[in-house]
């Protein structure tokens, strides 16, 4: 990786804009299988961004499957990635659709998802879909929003399904429903809710009771939609 291949980025959401350009690297060769990246602080003067967005944008490689962090060692191009269509669909990103299409796909899919996760929960499961919870808590008390935390749960539910095939759609489209996560987190309000939406899903995966979660995580995405609906409404009412 030399600093010609990497171009400063300016607009908002950085942190994808990173995610794009390392993909592009990988799929023309310049990274390869088993590659080191370079450390956090390197790429974020090349890139030209915080450090923070580096984080958040290594933080959807590694969910996707495309890289690997090695305690005390660094992170890693995977040697097992197959260069896949989901995993490249963000290099040259087409319309994400509106808010409104994507939680229409989120009511398609993510109950089923939680069905399904009810029905093939172990205890590991359990304690990782409650560490994700835990790290939500954790900003919501100190005042932040939770996005990258909300989107590690439901890839969380999706690998407790142990359908590998669910697991890599999931983790194919989960940044597409990022507008969708953030318009409903903008708010203590917002947050508060999430939390107790997803403490309800967890609960009834932990008792294995897959048409409470179904209902629970159905719930959800229905709350998740009138408080985005509303953050809309403000919205407009500040543009008038």
């Amino acid at each position: 990786m030399t600093a010609v291949q990497i171009r400063p980025v300016t607009r908002a959401r950085v942190h994808q804009q990173v995610v794009g350009q390392l993909q592009e690297l990988m799929l023309d060769g310049t990274l390869n299988p088993g590659d080191r990246l370079p450390p956090e602080r390197e790429l974020a003067q090349r890139f030209g961004v915080s450090r923070v967005a580096i984080r958040q944008a290594l933080s959807v490689l590694q969910a996707i499957g495309l890289i690997e962090s090695r305690i005390g060692d660094g992170t890693f191009a995977r040697r097992s990635a197959e260069l896949t269509v989901t995993a490249f669909a963000m290099v040259r990103p087409g319309p994400q659709g509106s808010i409104g299409e994507q939680l229409e796909l989120r009511r398609v899919i993510e109950p089923q998802v939680a069905e399904l996760a009810a029905q093939r929960a172990n205890p590991s499961d359990v304690a990782e879909l409650r560490r994700c919870l835990a790290a939500q808590e954790e900003k919501h008390v100190a005042g932040l929003s939770f996005v990258d935390e909300d989107s590690a749960l439901h890839l969380a539910i999706a690998r407790t399904t142990k359908n590998h095939l669910l697991v890599r759609m999931i983790e194919g489209i989960h940044e597409l429903l990022r507008e969708s996560r953030q318009s409903s987190l903008l708010t203590p309000e917002g947050r508060a809710r999430s939390i107790a939406g997803h403490r309800s899903v967890i609960e009834a995966i932990e008792q294995q009771d897959s048409l409470r979660a179904k209902e629970a995580m159905l719930l959800h995405v229905s709350d998740v939609e009138a408080l985005a609906r509303k953050h809309d409404r403000s919205r407009s009412r500040v543009r008038r």
